[in-house]
């Protein structure tokens, strides 16, 4: 997404915002790795302890925000801001709030909040066969374009690590 202007909003889902996590806190990104990739089998950070998270939060400068709906924690995001190049690293709910069209107001939340931390020029993410089924979708009605496409091996480890 090369600009603001790009996303597509959705109507909005009353009662649902965004928590961002500040300061860091290890166990909130390692809890939400966890129960959301589980059912996608995202392995690369799987197993890392609470202490782990902490260290990679601590020298990596990413922002966690949960996704909130009326309270209940329902999702997140990790995002990066890498000299005006965001990336969401990861973004996913949890599997108690998947089917009720949740998925694009949450998306928005999460890209609108990406072109507020720092100078943004882009804001980008990575999706994969081990993504919900119709996450490419997802973000393409967001407003994301299709920029290569290729057939690597996912990832073990996330940069920085």
């Amino acid at each position: 997404m090369n600009s603001p202007d790009d996303l597509v909003p959705v109507p909005p889902r009353s009662g649902l915002c965004l928590r961002i996590i500040d300061p860091p806190d290890g166990a909130v990104n390692q809890r939400f790795y966890r129960e959301v990739g589980h059912a996608w089998n995202w392995k690369a950070c799987a197993e890392w302890t609470t202490r782990r998270w902490n260290d990679y939060l601590l020298s990596n400068p990413v922002t966690t925000v949960v996704v909130v709906l009326d309270d209940c924690e329902i999702g997140y995001g990790e995002l990066i801001n890498r000299d005006g190049d965001v990336e969401i690293l990861s973004f996913g709910l949890l599997s108690s709030s998947i089917g009720k069209g949740l998925g694009g107001p949450s998306l928005e939340l999460v890209v609108r909040y990406s072109w507020t931390i720092g100078a943004v020029y882009h804001v980008w993410l990575h999706t994969c066969e081990q993504d919900h089924p119709r996450a490419l979708g997802n973000y393409q009605r967001c407003g994301f374009e299709l920029y290569d496409t290729k057939d690597d091996p996912v990832p073990e480890t996330r940069p920085g690590t």
